[in-house]
């Protein structure tokens, strides 16, 4: 008799890529570590990003009949992302002839994978968001912890565990061979290249509303700002906030379940070529996607690395993927961001629950822990 099985669907933001495949239930969970390394940032824009095997009882994958484009990361290994929206779907490795399918996509994630941490934390430098992944709850209501892997053994074979305290890990507030006036940005292939400056009294003046990260916009309470508040500026407006995002759009638009953003004023950002971001000339490899009525998204065309989002209703100030940033600074930036830690923004609308209310934990728990400082 035919082992029991279960389904998931995968669908990107524009639903050019869907596909539905099988797990038998005997193989369930899948554990499954976030990668942090600096690769796949530069790669998503993301700050941790997974896939999850495809078992071979399925239909064989052709992605010519996909609409997706293709991008080698190594000898080994081809990414392919939606040509449209720019999500992160699949990832072929010629080493074992297996095809990989982002988890950020996936219309259910509970009870089919089981999130273990963080993996390749050594590129981050000061820890990425493995320091807020400290434990998360499993399906019998037990704490579980989150374990952090620091990078491959010599051999490249097992991950090496960490056993040192997350406390241990710095804080990056000053890097040798970096402008602390211009924080550089690119994406993996370096199609798209810009720079941040720091806040001007132009960036006090830019107005938008406040975001759900801050007002939740499932309570239904006002999110206006009339008296032009620059919620975006931090430490004495020499910082940008920053925050994290789990809705479906952003998740559905870059593949994987987190998608971290920092909030900067389109006069802070410009061009390699010094000019200002205008929407009009672009910007490289830059493509956009209109998420939805007056709402952009940009990703490069080449890559697939998300890397702005920007709406009709606050036209000056744009969410600029995290991942992209300078990485000689450490995957949280904090000598450019400084990150609310309150809350997740729309983690209401996040799949794998668990994964996001844990790192939702561990933000508040941090937060708390430098206010006592």
């Amino acid at each position: 008799m035919a082992s029991p099985i279960t389904q998931i669907t995968a669908t990107c933001a524009c639903r050019a890529f869907s596909l539905t495949i099988s797990f038998p239930l005997s193989s369930l969970p899948k554990p499954r570590a976030l990668c942090l390394c600096t690769s796949c940032r530069t790669l998503s824009g993301s700050c941790g990003i997974s896939y999850i095997p495809i078992p071979t009882h399925n239909p064989t994958i052709d992605p010519s009949n996909l609409s997706l484009t293709r991008y080698s990361t190594s000898e080994d290994i081809d990414r392919y992302f939606c040509s449209k929206c720019g999500a992160h779907v699949l990832c072929h490795s010629f080493e074992d002839n297996t095809w990989h399918l982002a988890t950020g996509i996936w219309d259910r994630t509970e009870g089919i994978i089981k999130w273990t941490g963080c993996k390749w934390v050594k590129d981050t430098l000061d820890g990425g968001i493995s320091i807020w992944l400290n434990e998360i709850q499993g399906p019998d209501g037990q704490a579980r912890k989150m374990n952090r892997w620091v990078m491959q053994d010599r051999d490249g074979g097992e991950l090496v565990l960490e056993n040192t305290l997350r406390e241990s890990i710095p804080t990056r507030t000053a890097v040798e061979g970096t402008d602390e006036n211009n924080l550089k940005a690119s994406c993996h292939c370096g199609g798209v290249k810009f720079y941040i400056t720091r806040p001007n009294e132009t960036s006090k003046t830019v107005y938008s509303p406040f975001p759900d990260l801050m007002i939740p916009f499932h309570t239904g309470a006002s999110a206006a700002n009339p008296e032009i508040k620059p919620w975006f500026l931090c430490s004495n407006n020499t910082k940008y906030l920053a925050g994290l995002c789990t809705c479906t759009s952003c998740r559905l638009a870059s593949g994987f379940e987190i998608q971290p953003w920092a909030f900067v004023p389109r006069c802070n950002i410009f061009s390699e070529d010094g000019s200002v971001l205008d929407w009009e000339k672009g910007m490289g490899t830059l493509r956009t996607y209109d998420s939805s009525e007056g709402v952009w998204r940009e990703f490069c065309g080449r890559c697939g690395a998300s890397v702005f989002w920007h709406c009709k209703e606050r036209p000056e100030l744009v969410d600029v993927s995290v991942g992209l940033l300078d990485p000689r600074e450490g995957a949280r930036v904090e000598a450019w961001l400084e990150w609310w830690t309150e809350r997740v923004s729309f983690e209401e609308l996040a799949v794998s629950r668990g994964l996001v209310g844990s790192l939702e934990g561990g933000l508040r728990g941090w937060g708390r822990g430098k206010q006592a400082h």
